[in-house]
């Protein structure tokens, strides 16, 4: 069958059969209240354009379809809708996405009010987040300086992310608290830092170093990005879906509304 039939026969499935999801859409991506008027009116390998009767919206694939998947690609662009409705599969993610990190950024203030970015290696260790860093490094002055200043952030490799503007990341303002060395906790700690880095390149021997402090970062509420129109807050562990107000949807602004 010819692919310009295929799409076809897509558009009038679509048109027919799933109404709902369209508007699902529209509401997701357009932030558009109450849809009325839905019409699927063209299908590509980038995308969907569906109009209404407030404008049309052009909604993109995070990554461009072939022919061969076209019709899979659909499909998980409106389960996504869902999905982004169920807040516990989003928290276990979060938890998981979190654990695959065996470093992460920092973003702190210097003592003389500068914003600092860097990374150090995180520990993860019974849900808590622990670093262990050197005096020497430029974040440690910002933190013992600024504590209350003090972002961790998680963020996906871009080679492994659908598009370099759709990168996975979480964030969260955490506040530090300082581990007393030649303490059960420190050694512990630390223990689960050589079991899950496997103990090379050094990390055995700076376990001694008198100018190398542990540090445990306590979320005090975050962020967490999966793409677009899934953004989430995220405060004593629980999810909350980011919205553009009251009527849910997308908090992204769209020129195209109302057009």
């Amino acid at each position: 069958m010819d692919f310009a039939e295929v799409i076809k026969g897509y558009i009038s499935h679509m048109n027919d059969h799933h109404s709902k999801e369209l508007e699902a859409l529209l509401k997701k991506f357009g932030n558009v209240d109450e849809p009325k008027n839905v019409l699927l009116e063209s299908i590509d390998l980038e995308g969907l354009d569906i109009a209404h009767s407030g404008g049309k919206l052009r909604v993109e694939f995070p990554q461009k379809a072939t022919q061969e998947n076209l019709r899979d690609t659909i499909i998980e662009l409106c389960k996504s809708i869902e999905q982004s409705k169920d807040l516990g599969k989003v928290e276990r993610e979060i938890v998981e996405f979190a654990k695959s990190f065996g470093s992460a950024c920092l973003a702190t203030l210097s003592p003389k009010g500068e914003v600092l970015c860097t990374y150090a290696p995180v520990i993860h260790h019974k849900e808590k987040f622990f670093i262990y860093i050197s005096e020497v490094g430029e974040h440690f002055s910002s933190i013992k300086s600024h504590p209350e200043n003090i972002e961790l952030m998680f963020l996906e490799d871009e080679s492994k992310a659908k598009s370099v503007i759709l990168r996975k990341r979480l964030r969260y303002r955490v506040e530090p608290r300082f581990i007393q060395r030649g303490g059960g906790e420190f050694d512990e700690v630390y223990d689960s830092f050589i079991e899950q880095s496997g103990g090379g390149g050094g990390i055995k021997t700076i376990r001694d170093f008198a100018d190398f402090h542990l540090i445990e970062l306590k979320p005090q509420g975050g962020r967490f990005v999966k793409g677009f129109g899934e953004a989430y807050l995220i405060k004593d562990g629980k999810a909350s879906h980011i919205t553009g107000g009251a009527g849910g949807g997308s908090p992204h602004k769209f020129p195209h509304k109302g057009a």
